[in-house]
């Protein structure tokens, strides 16, 4: 021990050692054992001199040196310092433990396990545990997500995993806004906001729950969270439509509830104009009236929409508008219509995008929407001048509706678009004969 005191005191004093002994570090931390090479560029005079006397070779004219750790060995047998292992002279001569990439890995996992196992104790028999449990199991994308964010953010880690998590376990029963749902949380109205880590694994655990992927937009978003009685922004997310009734609950007993017709929907109705519906007023309905038809036309585009306003003579006839990509108040009306059993009728642009739109519908509502106009005779009469670029033209790939296949040929054939405008006299007909077909 005398001697590695001695020894340790001779190189740390002896100008020439430092940066050999910095290599020598790095590689046993590295690899978890002394071997390899320590590299040296531009040796000072000093560094020269002092490895040259150690390794019994002459560095003078070096610009780098290589230092062999097995020969290094061998060499400081044959000094004063014989019997001196190397690793145990690096650890005296830095005064501290030095653990390998294998060592810390070890006590990361450990750690980390730790972590993982007291979040699963804080959450024993509730409903998120065993969502929690198989992420662990199965080392998912959401247990990778919260390794992530482990390795940035550890202190404050555990308690926004603690907030989603108690989220989970008290998603509430009746529309509730976000802020007053995090209030009741976490005390803070942000603090299940999509940009905090407690918001980001909030929603990837209704994701994992409802095994879908993490929304892509603020739109997906908006409707995960409504199918949890969640409401982001129930101001800005409207809907055009016209002709519809409406029922609200006005009282609920044991053995009964009652519902009422919606005034001022109905005030609408009698005075055959359109309403604008945001997911705040949708938010309210219990369900859709009876209508003489159980139909109901919608359109992409605000100008068909008032086109067939103002020029079918079927004037109760249930109209509803898009605006372009569908956003969830669109969707929340769609689904209280199929919900009353109304045959949907979608109508849009013959573009990619109108296309995409058609086909999420397509896909969400199955059997119970019909596409309308999406025919290769009405594009090939609507067919416009407006080029379509290969950018656009490749958003048709993703489409996966049988129906929409012969129009998707049509378009990659011709590299235009038609547009929904052209066709506002189609509907106009397509609306009187299935009235009176009824």
């Amino acid at each position: 021990m005398e001697n590695l005191k001695q020894a340790v005191k001779y190189f740390k004093e002896t100008e020439g050692y430092n940066r050999l002994f910095k290599g020598i570090k790095n590689r046993y931390i590295s690899l978890g054992e002394i071997k390899g090479n320590v590299t040296i560029s531009k040796p000072t005079q000093e560094e020269k001199e002092k490895l040259s006397g150690l390794m019994k070779k002459d560095y003078s004219k070096n610009t780098t040196i290589t230092i062999n750790l097995k020969k290094l060995q061998k060499e400081l047998n044959q000094t004063r310092f014989e019997g001196i292992e190397l690793v145990d002279l690096l650890k005296e001569y830095f005064k501290e433990e030095i653990l390998t990439k294998k060592e810390n890995q070890e006590i990361y996992e450990n750690d980390f396990n730790k972590f993982l196992n007291d979040i699963l104790e804080n959450n024993q028999d509730t409903y998120v545990y065993k969502y929690i449990n198989k992420s662990i199991k199965e080392k998912d994308k959401l247990y990778m997500q919260i390794k992530k964010y482990y390795n940035k953010e550890k202190e404050k880690l555990k308690q926004e995993i603690l907030n989603a998590c108690k989220a989970i376990n008290n998603l509430p029963k009746e529309i509730t806004r976000i802020p007053v749902f995090a209030s009741q949380i976490t005390s803070n109205p942000h603090g299940l906001d999509k940009k905090n880590i407690a918001g980001k694994i909030f929603i990837s655990l209704i994701c994992y729950i409802e095994n879908t992927p993490y929304p892509k937009n603020s739109e997906e978003l908006s409707e995960l969270y409504y199918k949890h009685n969640l409401l982001v922004d129930d101001i800005s997310s409207m809907v055009l439509c016209k002709n519809i009734k409406a029922f609200i609950k006005t009282e609920e007993q044991e053995d009964c509830t009652k519902y009422e017709l919606h005034n001022g929907w109905q005030g609408f109705y009698d005075h055959n104009e359109p309403i604008f519906l945001t997911l705040y007023n949708l938010s309210n309905i219990s369900y859709i009236g009876y209508s003489n038809y159980k139909k109901v036309v919608i359109t992409e585009n605000p100008a068909v929409f008032m086109g067939i306003l103002e020029k079918c003579q079927i004037k109760d006839f249930p109209l509803i508008c898009t605006y372009g990509q569908v956003k969830i108040a669109g969707l929340v009306l769609l689904d209280l219509l199929t919900k009353a059993d109304y045959t949907l009728y979608y109508s849009g642009d013959l573009d990619p995008e109108g296309i995409q739109i058609a086909d999420k519908l397509k896909q969400r509502y199955k059997e119970k929407l019909i596409l309308l106009g999406f025919e290769e005779d009405i594009y090939n009469k609507n067919i416009s001048n407006i080029e379509l670029p290969l950018s656009r033209l490749q958003k048709l790939e993703a489409i996966k509706s049988k129906e929409l296949e012969q129009i998707c040929n049509a378009i990659n054939r011709n590299k235009k678009a038609a547009y929904e405008e052209k066709n506002i006299d189609y509907i106009v007909r397509f609306i009187e004969k299935i009235v009176d077909e009824n």
